[in-house]
This record gives C-alpha cells, sequence and structure tokens, in this order.
C-alpha cells in the first residue's frame, strides 16, 4: 500500500518541491553545518544559516502545521544534543498561539524530545502583550522583550538544561530566556537553534 500511495501521491523535498524523500541531496547541504556563537556567556548552536530555501522550512512548520519541515528542525536541533537533557523552548507568544490554534514552540521541543530521549520543560512564558519580532529593527527587538519572560511557578529546578529555538536572528529572545533563567538560578548547559541569521551573531548580540 506505501509503494501505491508513493506511486501516485510521491513526496517532494521540504525545501526545494523536487520529487525525492524529506529533503533532497542539495537542501541537506545547508542543514550540515556547525555555527558556534556565545549569548552572555552561553554556547549557542546552529545547524543553518538562514536562506530563502530553509526560511520556506521554518514558515511551514511554524505557520502551516507541517510535520516534515517540523521534522527538519527538529533533527537539525537533535544532532547537537550529546545526551538527554531537559529542553526549555523558547515560549511563542500566546497571540502567535490563538492565531495558529496550536503551540510551534512546544510541538518542536516535542519532537528533539522524541528523537534524543531528552524531556520537555516548558517552564518560560511570555507574561505580557509583546509586537510581532519580525517587524522591528535590530535595537527595537531587544526593547520589545526586555522583562517579558518568567518562569512557570513550582519548586522545580531542571537539570542539564538546553535552551531550543526554530530561529536566531538578533539574539534578543535567546538572551531574554537566559537571563530569566539565570534570575532564577537555573544555568543552561548550552542553546541549540535549527538556524541562525548571522554566523558571527556576537557582533550583533548588543542593542
Amino acid at each position: 500500500m506505501g509503494e501505491i500511495s508513493q506511486l501516485l501521491f510521491p513526496e517532494r523535498c521540504v525545501g526545494c518541491s523536487r520529487f525525492t524523500c524529506l529533503l533532497c541531496d542539495e537542501c541537506k547541504v545547508e542543514w550540515s553545518g556547525k555555527f558556534v556563537n556565545v549569548i552572555e556567556g552561553l554556547s549557542l548552536i546552529s545547524s543553518a544559516l538562514y536562506s530563502s530555501n530553509i526560511s520556506r522550512i521554518v514558515l511551514r512548520a511554524k505557520e502551516n502545521y507541517d510535520s516534515r519541515a517540523r521534522t527538519i528542525l527538529a533533527r537539525a536541533i537533535a544532532t547537537h544534543i550529546v545526551e538527554a537533557s531537559t529542553l526549555i523552548p523558547i515560549p511563542s507568544s500566546r497571540s502567535a498561539i490563538r492565531r495558529r490554534g496550536y503551540d510551534h514552540a512546544l510541538l518542536l521541543a516535542q519532537e528533539v524530545s522524541r528523537l534524543t530521549g531528552s524531556r520537555v520543560w516548558p517552564g518560560l512564558l511570555v507574561n505580557r502583550r509583546i509586537k510581532d519580532q519580525t517587524l522591528l529593527g535590530h535595537t527595537q527587538r531587544f526593547a520589545n522583550l526586555a522583562g517579558a519572560y518568567s518562569l512557570r511557578g513550582g519548586n522545580y529546578f531542571p537539570q542539564s538544561v538546553v535552551l531550543i529555538d526554530d530561529l536566531v536572528t538578533s539574539g534578543a529572545s535567546m538572551r531574554e530566556a537566559l537571563r530569566t533563567l539565570r534570575a532564577a538560578e537555573i544555568s543552561p548547559l548550552q542553546a541549540i537553534s535549527a538556524c541562525i541569521s548571522s554566523p558571527h551573531l556576537p557582533n550583533t548580540i548588543r542593542p
């Protein structure tokens, strides 16, 4: 039955739409990197540089509830997790979750968890209304997120914490998440994103 389905509805590469498997060999190359940056002393590892091709995959996962695209992002994150950890996703805003009808950040973290044997703790919460970061300039992104995260209540103190996100652009979300966790005496081991907008984030991390 699977072979018949493949003949009638052949899979296309999520990146370029060629008839192939999840990703064609050419598109796979874009996800095979290792870009290391530092945000306030914390190592940030990313698998790919943001491009028009990768943009389509991120948007399909985030806005279209595309499980194949989400799998690509999860694999890009999972490849840098060497042992089971506690995954804390950078949270989506409440308005984004309502608009989409699902929590993209949580779904992505759950897929990474499945691939790595890690657990997910959605401990970060957006505590106020924030603007869409895509509409803001570099300095505005940091101001928009200043004090925007808080920690979920309770007495749980996770160990072996890894911060994860699909895309890092300015580093504002990661920095605010890190500050919120450290204020609660939770020290992440590292941060991982599927992709990043610049290979040299330390040059742009400060607004």
